[in-house]
């Protein structure tokens, strides 16, 4: 029996080409919330970028790619910052190459160029704008005039910086100043990178273990690159109909779409058997 469904995000509850919740998925949600499963939005976006999906009722969230999680009030339950010197590393770069990133910690959101095109892009990827973020963004500090610019990094909590950069020498670039992290790519145009051993799967061990329901009871549903440890990691791991082949090769079953109604056949048929 399923206690507990773990959603992706973008490409899952949301569609990738109208920018919408299908009404089938809302319903799907509600009735299996209503049917006493937990539901967990299980996302590589802060929770500051989830004011797009408040028509959505959940038990909690795996934000950041596993690095924070937080309940229903949206308190943490877990928060797992990348090493300081590694974050103060890879923005000391990125600021003296005038690379544009994006650096989130619990509580703020971070940019060096807010009105970029590829911010723009990539906030459009998931409906959104700047005006959508609570709180607005502030500027990334100037790591290169730090005196201590661990210290700083420190203070700022990072769990994981978005850089808008197409993949290859970049990625490698970025992992040798941050040795204890790694990437997440599901966007050819920008990357995640978090720190070593975060990933969605351990964001799904992290709800369990505080809600107390057995990761044999889990179900969890994607379609992107970063999606693979969480469908591995579920007792039931279904790959959306619009996912790349190597995720539906890691699931256990395959549904339809975003756009075919394809979280509602997944929610329907493995939870509800219908």
């Amino acid at each position: 029996m399923i206690r507990a469904l773990f959603l992706d995000v973008d490409g899952t509850i949301i569609s990738t080409r109208t920018k919408k919740i299908p009404e089938s998925a809302s319903e799907a949600i509600r009735k299996a919330r209503e049917a006493g499963v937990k539901v967990f939005l299980c996302t590589s976006r802060a929770k500051q970028f989830l004011s797009n999906l408040s028509a959505i009722d959940s038990d909690g969230i795996v934000a950041l790619t596993g690095a924070h999680c937080l309940d229903p009030q949206g308190r943490d339950i877990g928060c797992r910052p990348m090493a300081a010197e590694d974050t103060a590393a890879a923005l000391t770069d990125v600021l003296r190459r005038d690379v544009p990133v994006v650096a989130m910690s619990p509580e703020c959101i971070f940019m060096n160029h807010p009105s970029s095109p590829q911010v723009t892009d990539f906030l459009a990827t998931g409906g959104l704008t700047l005006d959508d973020i609570p709180g607005g963004v502030r500027d990334i500090p100037d790591f290169l005039s730090a005196e201590d610019s661990v210290g700083l990094a420190r203070e700022m909590d990072i769990l994981q910086i978005t850089g808008f950069f197409p993949s290859g020498e970049e990625d490698r670039r970025f992992l040798s100043l941050m040795p204890s992290c790694h990437t997440e790519r599901w966007n050819e145009r920008f990357v995640d990178i978090v720190g070593n051993g975060i990933s969605k799967a351990i964001g799904m061990e992290t709800m369990a273990g505080h809600f107390g329901f057995p990761m044999s009871a889990t179900m969890g549903i994607g379609d992107g690159a970063n999606d693979i440890p969480m469908i591995r990691r579920a007792a039931v791991g279904v790959a959306m109909g619009n996912a790349a082949d190597d995720v539906k090769a890691a699931a256990d079953h395959v549904t339809a779409d975003v756009d075919d109604d394809g979280l509602a056949k997944a929610v329907m048929k493995y939870v509800f058997g219908a």
